[in-house]
């Protein structure tokens, strides 16, 4: 499963690397009424706007969601911090990964050693969404589990309703998905 991650990868810089261009794809606020603050969020509200990509289908010949237009993201950081995914200002990568899941504890070291190598494009965006949050699976509480892992990048709370996984064609974890400048 790494390998094909790996592959998907290099094949979606090579996409980004044709369209890129310059400067940050989001933006942040604040979310409003979220109390004391005293513990990060498992889960929190996302916003999709636009059409959701469809699922990928491994044992198709093509992936249909490429070359197709992306929806845009707005969602919450572990910190309560509202950010807007979007390709307006950049190209960016999503990696959707499960605390329980094997594939994800296996992968997360290898996308830590392309960051600490110096191969990742300086303007593409790494972001983590971390979904299918499951209370009694191990690892849990995934912003603990994200620190323990030694991810860098942002990191984004999917809603209890999978929203951000579902726009974006999520079918199982480890899931990468990376979106040029052009939106697609």
């Amino acid at each position: 499963a790494g390998i094909g991650v790996v592959v998907a990868i290099i094949a979606g810089v090579i996409i980004w690397a044709a369209t890129r261009d310059s400067g940050s794809s989001s933006t942040t606020s604040t979310v409003p009424g979220t109390g004391d603050g005293s513990a990060a969020p498992v889960s929190m509200p996302v916003k999709v706007t636009g059409t959701a990509l469809p699922a990928f289908d491994s044992s198709a010949s093509t992936d249909p969601a490429v070359g197709t237009a992306a929806p845009v993201l707005s969602a919450y950081d572990f910190n309560r911090q509202q950010v807007t995914i979007d390709s307006s200002k950049g190209a960016y990568m999503l990696v959707f990964l499960a605390h329980w899941c094997p594939h994800c504890n296996r992968e997360v070291p290898e996308l830590n050693a392309w960051r600490d190598s110096g191969d990742v494009p300086a303007d593409l965006q790494v972001i983590a969404v971390t979904t299918a949050v499951d209370p009694s699976r191990p690892n849990y509480p995934p912003s603990d589990w994200v620190k323990t892992m030694d991810w860098t990048w942002p990191v984004l709370a999917d809603s209890e309703d999978y929203d951000a996984a579902q726009a974006f064609g999520v079918s199982g974890f480890p899931f990468g998905v990376i979106i040029g400048t052009d939106g697609k």
